[in-house]
């Protein structure tokens, strides 16, 4: 799949958001797993809110190090 723009930005996203409901259902060494597979795969928009538990922190730790 291409890149598209999100909206007024010169910022180019995956069509395909990765969202951060589900992630707070399992553990964090899963978690993290799932989300840089996602990343692996081309996903660059990750949707999360204070309201989704945990799923900030280990979105977090997920992405600790990733350029």
């Amino acid at each position: 799949m291409k890149y598209r723009r999100l909206g007024r930005t010169n910022i180019e996203v995956f069509p395909i958001a990765f969202g951060g409901i589900p992630i707070q259902r399992i553990d964090e060494e899963s978690a993290i797993k799932v989300i840089r597979r996602a990343i692996e795969l081309g996903i660059n928009l990750i949707d999360t809110a204070r309201g989704y538990t945990d799923s900030e922190i280990k979105i977090g730790k997920a992405l600790k190090g990733i350029n």
